[in-house]
């Protein structure tokens, strides 16, 4: 039944298409779809002719080189068939210098953000250490997005490191993340995914970077398709990403987290700040910094 439903769509797109597009010459083997753009409702892949099964939204990752190719304009990102942002972080000690700008920036206009660590652990207490970095950091921004979590350029193998070693590494980090309440992703391609760790052994979402047209993986919820994608206010090339979930049913906007120790309050996403609400019952006032007072 689901095959047969699928042809179906498959169908009515085609005959969208035929119905919209212009009349082709005869010499003409390939239709002009541009690829990565949406037709009908349907993604279109990097052959121009066939979809992307299962794409939900498209996005863009931004971060400093981004930002000093030329001035970004947000407004028309958010025009231009782009729904998310992945906004790069960096690493602990090397904190991208734009990225409170392109957090505040992206909230401004309405986009989904997500985040892009790098780590750089050797033990997997630094993996727990710089998850709380992390969420000390990005607390202060609306995230509905993953934060991804980027170690596949350390060659931690050519150090000594087995592949159940490095999968560890990958789980303290993303479990310390959704403990309070974000979701996580591990960043990868096909060959640090299958070479360098135990994906079957990583409970989380899977942020999966190749280029081109062939996209699944397991628990791949993301992809990045290409670094070539053009999109209008972005200055230059930017990688192109996809998601494959609807994140806004993936983990609760409003509720308590407990991060590092602490609790907050969130509502759409955003820390409770300098305000007092009612809940369950109870009002609580949220001082500038988001710690709570009840309130008799």
């Amino acid at each position: 039944m689901m095959k047969t439903n699928m042809r179906k769509k498959l169908a009515a797109f085609w005959l969208i298409i035929a119905v919209t597009m212009p009349a082709f010459t005869a010499s003409a083997t390939v239709m002009p779809f541009e690829p990565w753009s949406r037709v009908g409702g349907y993604w279109i892949a990097a052959d121009g002719k066939n979809t992307i099964r299962g794409a939900i939204e498209r996005g863009v990752s931004i971060g400093k080189y981004q930002n000093r190719a030329g001035s970004i304009n947000w407004k028309q990102i958010s025009l231009d068939d782009v729904s998310f942002v992945m906004v790069r972080l960096g690493s602990m000690d090397d904190q991208d210098s734009f990225f409170d700008a392109n957090m505040r920036s992206a909230e401004s206009v309405g986009l989904k953000i997500g985040v892009i660590f790098y780590g750089k652990p050797e033990t997997a207490e630094d993996a727990r250490k710089e998850a709380r970095h992390v969420l000390d950091v990005v607390k202060e921004y609306r995230v509905s997005y993953p934060i991804g979590y980027d170690i596949s350029g350390l060659k931690l193998q050519e150090k000594g490191m087995t592949r159940k070693q490095i999968t560890n590494l990958v789980n303290e980090f993303c479990e310390v993340i959704e403990n309070a309440g974000y979701r996580a992703a591990v960043f990868g391609d096909q060959d640090w995914l299958t070479k360098c760790v135990d994906v079957s052994s990583i409970p989380y979402d899977v942020w999966y970077n190749r280029y081109g047209m062939a996209n699944t993986f397991q628990n791949r919820t993301l992809w990045r398709c290409t670094d070539l994608g053009k999109i209008k206010g972005i200055p230059g090339n930017v990688c192109l990403e996809f998601s494959f979930e609807d994140y806004s049913k993936s983990f609760d906007a409003d509720g308590w987290r407990e991060i590092n120790g602490v609790f907050y309050y969130f509502n759409d996403y955003k820390m409770v700040r300098s305000a007092t609400i009612k809940i369950e019952d109870e009002y609580y006032f949220f001082d500038r910094n988001g710690i709570s007072i009840e309130v008799e």
